[in-house]
């Protein structure tokens, strides 16, 4: 579960660029789902992937909503996870084909190379056989970790709800597979993953800048100010391919599940808060199938 809230983590800050629309639901991380059938109802909590579970305890309600259901929706399921976690080693290996020198400039390359050294205390040399992306992942985490000391990714919100889940003996059940969340890491050819860890790697101070910002949106549920974060330029932008891999076809596909998930037992999801901000987030897309979603403040 750890690689699965390390991934979980990437994939929250490098959407600080992925989605947009203006979200008119906002002011709560917690929401109720019923009607459109529902016999009882579900809960939906967009969770920030590496805060710590002890904020949960600045959440109204969240714990009563979680000790109400019947059945635990994450991202990603924790057995899952713990049994394909070489998976993910094996797809940031590079190719054979295929060498950093064939990726960036000599001076690019340099550069790459002394940062590297200077964050990780060992240069590119060590990193050779690992595709730009994987590297840009242990960068992303472990920069936000330095950012903001005292942060565990084994301590996560993902994964307490997934462990309390177990504890209490009821099913927990992903929305996807690993394999779904590599496929959206590794999207990209091998050239713009190195251009994208060149970006990062020459724009630290507007991530530490984005990164507090976006703490500070999370802890006060403004679900409006992220949507509006999201299409703020960035010296790094993503793709539209990107976008549309991370954060709209994921929506999409779980919109597909969750119904007939919800309809079985009483359910409590958790997903990245992100998911569910903006006109393509969960939160409308549920609303457009026929379910009432509110906002649980109180």
């Amino acid at each position: 579960m750890l690689l699965a809230t390390v991934i979980g983590g990437l994939v929250f800050i490098i959407s600080v660029a992925s989605a947009h629309g203006n979200s008119e639901k906002t002011g709560a991380l917690l929401w109720k789902i019923s009607g459109n059938g529902l016999n009882h109802p579900s809960y939906i909590f967009g969770t920030h992937h590496l805060f710590p579970a002890s904020f949960l305890d600045s959440v109204a309600g969240v714990k009563l909503a979680f000790a109400e259901s019947r059945q635990m929706i994450g991202e990603v399921a924790m057995q899952d996870m713990m049994a394909l976690a070489g998976e993910l080693q094996q797809a940031g290996m590079m190719p054979q084909d295929s060498t950093w020198q064939m990726l960036l400039s000599e001076d690019d390359y340099r550069f790459v190379d002394e940062q590297l050294t200077a964050f990780f205390g060992v240069g590119l040399q060590a990193f050779l056989a690992s595709k730009p992306a994987m590297v840009g992942m242990n960068y992303s985490v472990m920069f936000y970790m330095r950012t903001f000391p005292g942060i565990n990714p084994a301590e996560s919100i993902d994964l307490w709800f997934q462990q309390q889940a177990f504890g209490r003996d009821i099913s927990v059940i992903g929305l996807e597979t690993v394999h779904d969340q590599i496929d959206a890491l590794f999207l990209m050819s091998l050239k713009q993953q190195a251009e994208d860890l060149l970006c990062t790697l020459k724009n630290t101070e507007h991530t530490v800048s984005s990164m507090h910002k976006l703490n500070r949106i999370y802890r006060s549920a403004d679900l409006s100010a992220m949507a509006a974060m999201l299409r703020e330029e960035s010296p790094c932008p993503m793709s539209a391919e990107q976008e549309k891999a991370i954060n709209n076809e994921r929506n999409r596909r779980w919109l597909e599940k969750l119904p007939a998930l919800m309809a079985d037992k009483p359910s409590f999801i958790a997903v990245g808060a992100l998911h569910l901000a903006g006109e393509a987030g969960i939160l409308t897309g549920l609303e457009r199938l026929g379910y009432t979603v509110e906002a649980v403040i109180e």
